[in-house]
């Protein structure tokens, strides 16, 4: 049976995805990012890796998620950055994050730039909830946008190899949109 590694980054969110993937029928196991001493190991352990958002900082989070981001790069195993996950996957693979003129909390209008199989079963855009007050700057060398908003240039990113992926706004908050994203992110080879 496929498994699915959830990294809580003491998201208040957290639970959210894990009911999401209940939902959709996926099997996943929750481990908090500051309790994993050999996040290599974890993570050949799953088929995939989702990183929550974060509600604070921590530079030992920083340290854990970083190291999971560039071992799934290197072994090309399916990951899904959420929020502050996707700021991690950016800064960890060289790209850039920004500060906001000022967060945005809500829901908003996503357009899709490019189809994709992360959107497949949405046409142009989705409505998605967001709560972050950071953007994707700079995209790291090899990857792409796939998705924008009148807030952020770099909604959804991905590698060109299509299995590092980051969504800034929170699909398990997103109602049937986020549900999308989810189980297309989950139907990604492993």
């Amino acid at each position: 049976m496929e498994k699915t590694l959830v990294i809580d980054n003491l998201s208040p969110f957290t639970p959210k995805i894990l009911e999401s993937l209940e939902t959709i029928g996926i099997s996943s196991n929750c481990v908090k990012a500051d309790k994993i001493a050999d996040p290599e190991s974890m993570i050949e352990a799953h088929d995939r890796v989702i990183l929550s958002g974060r509600k604070t900082y921590s530079a030992l989070t920083n340290k854990v998620n970083s190291r999971i981001v560039r071992h799934c790069d290197a072994q090309r195993k399916p990951l899904l950055g959420i929020c502050y996950g996707a700021e991690i996957i950016t800064l960890a693979l060289g790209g850039s994050i920004g500060r906001m003129t000022s967060p945005v909390v809500g829901f908003i209008d996503v357009d899709i730039t490019e189809p994709n199989c992360l959107m497949r079963g949405r046409e142009k855009s989705l409505k998605v909830y967001e709560s972050h007050g950071f953007c994707i700057a700079r995209l790291p060398e090899g990857f792409i946008r796939t998705c924008k908003s009148n807030f952020c240039q770099n909604e959804v990113i991905r590698n060109r190899a299509g299995t590092i992926w980051g969504t800034q706004f929170h699909p398990e908050k997103s109602g049937s949109d986020g549900l999308v994203v989810l189980k297309n992110f989950v139907q990604l080879p492993s």
